[in-house]
């Protein structure tokens, strides 16, 4: 998969800018198709019956050569069209209607499938179907007539294997979202992954995903206000790396754990145990003095573990020794930590907030944009939503707009937790993560996530990277049990045994 990621509307830039370089749009239609064919032509047979479903779009206009490399190869394809010649014709563009006569003109047989009787009449006979409706075009509050709605739902419940080119049909290419889309098994991206394939419903429905590459150089800025994008790269993470000989444990991280309240303990003890097998030298935690029974019979024996009257608070925390703090996971909403808070964004030791951290910085705004400390924010969607006040629903418009201007804003290093977890940095880049599985959707797998970030934090002294590493690795260690195993009883503590399996250069 290659690295780079746009929205649609910076593809449709991108392409543009080629072409004032010199690179005709029918030479870039005519590539796009025949890299799709080269994929295409390793998931099928020769005894395949393929229907290439085809809108009047350029979409439609790569499909079109699609058919042509196929039959020129000896598959039995058909094409597919949603309308009636004649009203095709007058929406197409020059290169689309060029490529047309070129179906013409091999005799390659054509349905013009103008009526739902038509659709549901000819979707049946075929075991491939390559979906060239839309293209990335589609904005999901756009509703589709009944026509589109039953060619998309036959064409998903047909008994084939369904390719969709750049994108799944009625995904919205920008966010994730839909209305009614096709369910691809496969989908080949054009030049680079689109935002809206990684984000929401859009990974269950382009299915796997393979990336051809036709010549549109995507890694310029069109702007400085364009939000750069890519995957983490595993090749360029420095985590783990090698310890010398002559070392002991405070050169491998002092970590102070605030976490953990009543009905919420494992928290605290799951975090303490992701970071020290993700390599800290030293796990302190701190705990209520009537909880403290309770907790210490399931923390870490190799951690240490203080109990506090009530409230922690400065005074409690400052003659601990600590190179990173994490506070938030589990720790309620019942008790004012304000103070405590504020003295830790006063400081100058790199602080991780998760969870009840994260509701409770929302009236300390202020206090995060001013601080010189090193902060990361680990929240999910729902967190995230209510720290800047907006809905979830609104943050899913544009969840990439809104966590790179908050990491700019306030200086921080913000890790949006989803199945493709977004990072974002302080100048505004935007990472996603490639690992992990939905079986990473479970109770304690966040407080996993910010003891280990916590952890590589204290060793690697940045931010931006201790959130690359530590997401990716997290992601990687549910892999790792999901393919031992499955993903249906992974656990957070699965998680971190498996780290033992992963955590290497």
């Amino acid at each position: 998969m290659k690295n780079n990621i746009v929205t649609p509307k910076e593809m449709a830039q991108y392409d543009q800018l080629t072409i004032n370089n010199g690179i005709p749009s029918q030479e870039l239609m005519e590539r796009a198709g025949r890299e799709c064919f080269e994929i295409i032509k390793g998931f099928i047979e020769k005894n395949n019956k393929i229907l290439i479903v085809c809108g009047s779009g350029n979409n439609g206009g790569d499909g079109q050569v699609i058919a042509r490399y196929l039959v020129q190869e000896g598959y039995d394809v058909t094409v597919m069209f949603t309308s009636v010649k004649s009203l095709l014709t007058s929406k197409f563009s020059e290169e689309t209607y060029n490529n047309f006569v070129k179906l013409e003109e091999l005799k390659i047989p054509i349905i013009y499938a103008d009526t739902i009787e038509s659709v549901k009449l000819n979707i049946p006979n075929y075991n491939i179907i390559i979906d060239c409706i839309f293209g990335t075009g589609m904005d999901h509050k756009r509703e589709l007539s009944d026509y589109y709605k039953t060619l998309i739902n036959e064409i998903n419940n047909a008994k084939a294997e369904v390719i969709s080119i750049d994108i799944p049909s009625g995904l919205n290419g920008f966010n994730g979202l839909f209305n009614t889309s096709i369910k691809a098994d496969k989908t080949i991206a054009i030049q680079a992954i689109k935002t809206g394939e990684l984000l929401e419903d859009g990974p269950d429905l382009t299915g796997d995903v393979s990336v051809v590459d036709i010549g549109i150089n995507t890694d310029k800025k069109l702007s400085k206000d364009q939000i750069q994008m890519s995957f983490i790269d595993p090749s360029k993470l420095n985590y783990p790396f090698d310890r010398k000989k002559n070392s002991h444990k405070y050169h491998y991280g002092r970590v102070l754990i605030i976490a953990g309240s009543r009905g919420m303990l494992g928290a605290s003890a799951l975090a303490a145990k992701a970071a020290l097998k993700s390599g800290a030298g030293l796990v302190t935690g701190f705990c209520s003095r009537e909880n403290y029974e309770a907790l210490v019979s399931m923390f870490p024996v190799e951690a240490l573990l203080y109990p506090y009257n009530t409230v922690l608070t400065e005074r409690d925390i400052d003659g601990v020794k600590k190179d990173t703090i994490l506070f938030g996971p589990g720790i309620g909403r019942n008790y004012d930590y304000a103070g405590l808070l504020e003295t830790l964004l006063t400081q100058s030791i790199p602080l991780v907030v998760d969870a009840d951290g994260i509701w409770m910085i929302k009236n300390h705004l202020d206090l995060l944009r001013k601080t010189k400390t090193p902060t990361i924010l680990t929240p999910h969607y729902g967190e995230f939503a209510q720290l800047i006040g907006i809905t979830t629903d609104e943050l899913k418009e544009d969840p990439i707009g809104y966590s790179s201007k908050f990491a700019t804003e306030y200086n921080t290093v913000l890790v949006l937790k989803a199945h493709h977890t977004i990072i974002a940095s302080p100048d505004g880049t935007i990472w996603f993560n490639n690992s992990g599985n939905p079986g990473l959707a479970t109770p304690g797998s966040g407080d996993v996530l910010a003891g280990m970030i916590t952890t590589i934090l204290s060793q690697l002294k940045d931010p931006l990277e201790a959130c690359k590493c530590g997401v990716y690795y997290h992601g990687l260690a549910g892999d790792y049990y999901a393919n031992k195993y499955n993903e249906t009883t992974l656990l957070a503590s699965n998680i971190i045994d498996s780290l033992k399996f992963v955590l290497k250069k």
